[in-house]
């Protein structure tokens, strides 16, 4: 595309952006090209509609960028947004509020997305991620019911009620207590089904088995663990005035062990990837823009980050902004041990 053509597509996603008011030929001259005619910027803006780039929505109406334009623009013309110095302490200052669990951490850090993009956010949890046993303690509730407490790394508590088939009184389950506890105490889930794995048959292999499931129901739960924010913020864009717009995006963030999937086939092996519109797979989402990072605490521990908002969104901000979000929980998360 000519430079010409390029510096007009730019500053009309600029002002429409802002201000959601198709743009005139009078506007970008006044504001952007004052060495060019008004009839120059409309020819211009006419060739760009038949390139695809723009759409008049109406005869007398100024231009609005289509999905061919804004893919444009984001592939080509893009730069980066400076992130304010408010906003960088405000990530940080939430982030480091974030709990040690994963839940809490992923709801954490959905929170901050949605409050400093003003778009709805989604994020997953990182995917692989190991349960870690910080502690163990049994009860006992009848002579073969037995009250598992396992505390987890993150101060996350699981609670289950075991049938065993060995009767033990408490002394002897205190007892065993102790045992687990210097043998499991910060091994991670693989860890400790090896260490049952090479056990001797009794009560003890027997319970170490039942915490091998225990792990693995949570670890299980944590992949599918996927939260949403800031759905109130599209109620401001004029693009979902309509309720049924919106009742379209909240179909999709509730779903999910279909937003689960979706997330991870649209970030596929991407550092980022930017759905416009049309672009989008899912039919609920066609109006939409919705833009996806990575982060996790490490290259083997990812999950999915990311914003929906309208296709009029400001991209350059938005990027910025979520990278820094994405970048601030990788560190959290490791520094935490998550």
């Amino acid at each position: 595309m000519e430079n010409r053509k390029q510096a007009i597509l730019r500053a009309v996603v600029k002002e429409f952006t802002t201000s959601a008011v198709p743009v005139g030929s009078q506007a970008l001259q006044s504001r952007y090209f004052v060495n060019l005619s008004s009839a120059t910027i409309r020819s211009e803006l006419a060739e760009l509609a038949d390139l695809g780039y723009l759409a008049q929505p109406h005869t007398s109406a100024g231009r609005v960028p289509t999905d061919s334009g804004y893919r444009y623009f984001v592939d080509f013309l893009m730069d980066l947004e400076a992130i304010p110095d408010s906003v960088a302490l405000f990530i940080r200052e939430e982030l480091r509020k974030a709990p040690a669990d994963v839940q809490g951490l992923v709801e954490k850090v959905a929170m901050t997305l949605a409050a400093v993009t003003q778009n709805a956010s989604v994020a997953s949890a990182p995917q692989g991620t190991q349960a870690r046993v910080k502690h163990v303690d049994l009860v006992s509730l009848e002579p073969t019911e037995v009250l598992l407490i396992l505390l987890l790394e993150g101060n996350l508590l699981r609670q289950q009620v075991l049938q065993v088939t060995e009767s033990a009184t408490q002394p002897e389950l205190s007892a065993l207590a102790s045992r687990l506890n210097e043998t499991l105490g910060g091994k991670a889930s693989e860890e400790v089904r090896r260490t049952y794995e090479s056990a001797s048959l009794g009560l003890d292999k027997e319970l170490l088995g039942l915490i091998v499931v225990a792990l693995d129901q949570y670890e299980k739960g944590s992949e599918s663990l996927v939260v949403h924010d800031g759905v109130r913020n599209l109620l401001r864009q004029p693009e979902f005035a309509e309720s049924s717009r919106l009742h379209q995006v909240l179909e999709v963030l509730e779903e999910t062990r279909y937003l689960t999937v979706l997330l991870r086939e649209l970030i596929g092996e991407s550092d980022l990837q930017i759905v416009i519109g049309s672009e989008n797979a899912s039919s609920q989402l066609q109006g939409c823009a919705v833009v996806l990072t990575s982060y996790g605490p490490s290259s083997r521990l990812k999950g999915v980050l990311g914003v929906i908002g309208p296709t009029r969104m400001a991209y350059s901000q938005t990027v910025a902004r979520l990278q820094a979000v994405a970048r601030g929980a990788s560190e959290r998360m490791a520094e935490l041990g998550v």
